[in-house]
């Protein structure tokens, strides 16, 4: 299961549980998990996981937001290679030195 869709069935878990105004926002938060928005590697945010702590925060959701502290939403090994062959991967790879990709494992595709 990709991880945006074990944050998603989890915030829609609480949704619920918790008060009609907050189901609403922990519906809201979780139709923009569907999209990939708070992934590690989506280019949505400088860092979309700490966007969505940030967010949660602000919401008043703390303990959800300890939660996605803990790494519980962190991508997966899978994801992460997924992410190095994707464009945006591969762009970031061809900026680093051929050392340093040998070193985080990114190999360029062409």
């Amino acid at each position: 299961m990709r991880t945006r869709d074990k944050l998603a069935i989890e915030l829609r878990k609480i949704a619920v549980q918790a008060s009609a105004a907050n189901a609403a926002k922990y519906e809201a938060f979780a139709a923009r998990a569907e999209t990939g928005e708070f992934d590690d590697y989506a280019d949505t945010y400088v860092c979309p996981i700490t966007q969505l702590y940030s967010e949660l925060m602000a919401t008043g959701f703390t303990k959800f937001a300890a939660r996605v502290a803990n790494g519980e939403f962190d991508a997966t090994k899978e994801e992460s290679d997924e992410w190095a062959r994707s464009p945006s991967g591969q762009e970031a790879a061809k900026n680093l030195s051929p050392e340093m990709r040998k070193v985080l494992g990114l190999d360029l595709m062409n």
